[in-house]
């Protein structure tokens, strides 16, 4: 019996197209990605300062590469980009960070949800999925969120009577000093600092009158809509509505300021934290994923 020769280090004239099996699955999404739209995304990068961007539909095959797989950490996904061969091929042999990953994944949900589909449809037209058997699983994933950073019922219509408040006291001062410039108006009324003042004495005298105290998150928000800008009061008046209806659905007696769809929730050391319940259904034959959702409670 003889050895073989041990070839590592050995300069090697292969393509990662050379070393993918033809019927590994990493060709279909490939195929399935080159159909996607994505000529609006990238539009936004183009003749903008800084190095250029990945192509989205490089991180488009990754990220629905790694779903097949079952990876979900925009850490492990770096690796593999780095590491394995299916995903040098796939990446065309670049290396986004786990930043990058995590940030396209954040700010493309819909387009990463809609090829997720487009595979899933494909795949079951071809016969690679025929879903005879089929697995959920999930887990609980703490929110991004502090337990003490929430305001209850109560507290979010509070704020939003205050701010009303505020609302009707601008639409007054309109009518007084019509569209004079702001360094005409008060003082108090130009300076940030100042201004945050007397919103914290207009509370103090609201807690009073009612006899109970506002939450700091409550507070925190109130004064950063007395002091922002229209866009700024908007997204707070907007974030006020959907806390109101998150509270309505889960039922609980609060909901966070940060991110309102989290629930509150039993981790493993038996402690309650704001919490997501992710849940995929995935078809034991191919591996791909045929369903998926965000439970907001436990299960």
């Amino acid at each position: 019996m003889a050895l073989q020769e041990d070839t590592i280090g050995q300069a090697m004239f292969i393509t990662t197209n050379d070393m993918v099996p033809k019927d590994h699955i990493c060709n279909l999404v490939a195929a399935i990605v080159k159909e996607i739209d994505v000529s609006g995304i990238e539009e936004k990068y183009i003749g903008t300062p800084g190095s250029p961007a990945y192509p989205r539909k490089m991180l488009l095959r990754l990220l629905v590469q790694a779903s097949i797989d079952g990876v979900w950490s925009s850490r492990d996904i770096d690796k593999l980009a780095r590491e394995n061969f299916i995903y040098v091929y796939l990446t065309g042999n670049k290396k986004p960070d786990f930043r990058t990953i995590c940030l396209f994944r954040k700010d493309n949900k819909e387009l990463i949800e809609r090829t997720f589909k487009k595979v899933v449809a494909i795949a079951h037209e071809l016969g690679i999925l025929n879903l005879g058997h089929l697995s959920t699983d999930g887990t609980k994933i703490k929110a991004n969120a502090s337990n003490n950073h929430v305001l209850s019922k109560e507290d979010i219509e509070w704020i939003k009577e205050i701010i009303e408040k505020g609302i009707k006291l601008d639409e007054k001062e309109d009518k007084l000093y019509g569209d004079r410039r702001g360094d005409e108006l008060p003082e108090e009324l130009n300076n940030p600092e100042k201004l945050k003042e007397k919103v914290r004495e207009k509370i103090k005298e609201i807690e009073k009158s009612k006899g109970k105290k506002l939450r700091r998150a409550g507070k925190k928000l109130v004064e950063k809509h007395a002091t922002g800008n229209e866009k700024q009061k908007e997204r707070i008046e907007e974030k006020l509505e959907k806390m109101s209806e998150e509270i309505e659905k889960s039922g609980q007696k609060a909901v966070s300021v940060t991110d309102p769809e989290a629930r509150f929730m039993e981790n493993k050391k038996k402690l309650k934290e704001l919490s997501f319940n992710p849940q995929i259904t995935v078809d034991h034959g191919s591996g791909i994923i045929v369903a998926n959702q965000k439970l907001l409670l436990n299960s």
